[in-house]
C-alpha cells in the first residue's frame, strides 16, 4: 500500500497552541477553509512510498538524528499568492533547515535509491495558517493578522515523520530525536 509521508518540525506545546489559536481566529473571521484545521508544523519534505519500504526509509531517516538541536525564528505573518492563496507564518532563513534538506536529498538518492523528482522539498519553510478562497480573502486576512506582532523563537529538538493514505487524515507518526 502506498502512503503519503511528511517530514516536519512540530512546534512545542506553547507555540503550537498559540498558532492553533490563530487558525481558529481565522476560521471565526473568514470561514472554514482548506488547511485551517491542520496541525501547526513546518514541512521539510513530502513524498509517497510503499509501506513495505517503511523500515528501510526509517533506517535512512534516523541518520538525521546526527543533527544537533537548533532554534528557528518565527517572524510574523505573510502570504503566498500565485494560485496558492495561503496565509502563513514566516520562518527566518536558517542554515540548519538547509542542512536537513541537503541530508534528506542524499538519503533519498543514496539509501532509498529514489529520484529527486519523487520528493517535494519546500523552497520556503513556513507554517500555514490557512488557504483562502481567493485574493480578497487572502489580503483581508493578511491585513488583519499583520497587526498582530508574532515573533517567537522555536526550539527544535526532534523531527516528526507522519503518514496517511490519500484523502485521509494523518494516522501514524514517528519521532527522530536530534543530538545535543
Amino acid at each position: 500500500m502506498v502512503k503519503i509521508y511528511n517530514l516536519r518540525i512540530v512546534p512545542h506545546d506553547v507555540i503550537f497552541e498559540e498558532i492553533d489559536q490563530f487558525k481558529r481566529k481565522f476560521e471565526t473571521l473568514f470561514s472554514k477553509q482548506s488547511l485551517v484545521r491542520s496541525k501547526p508544523h513546518i514541512t521539510l519534505a513530502a513524498f509517497e512510498m510503499d509501506t513495505q519500504q517503511e523500515n528501510t526509509m526509517l533506517k535512512a531517516f534516523n541518520e538525521l538524528s546526527s543533527i544537533e538541536k537548533f532554534k528557528l525564528e518565527i517572524e510574523g505573518f505573510d502570504i503566498f499568492e500565485n494560485n496558492a492563496n495561503v496565509l502563513l507564518l514566516k520562518i527566518a532563513a536558517n542554515k540548519e533547515v538547509k542542512h536537513i534538506h541537503t541530508l534528506v536529498k542524499i538519503l533519498w538518492i543514496r539509501d532509498l535509491h529514489r529520484k529527486l523528482t519523487t520528493i517535494k522539498i519546500p523552497a520556503t519553510p513556513h507554517i500555514t495558517i490557512s488557504k483562502t478562497s481567493g485574493t480578497k480573502m487572502l489580503h483581508d486576512s493578511l491585513s488583519y493578522f499583520s497587526k498582530i506582532e508574532y515573533i517567537r523563537q522555536l526550539a527544535v529538538n526532534k523531527l516528526t515523520l507522519v503518514s496517511r493514505r490519500q484523502h485521509e487524515t494523518w494516522d501514524w507518526e514517528y519521532h527522530i530525536p536530534l543530538g545535543e
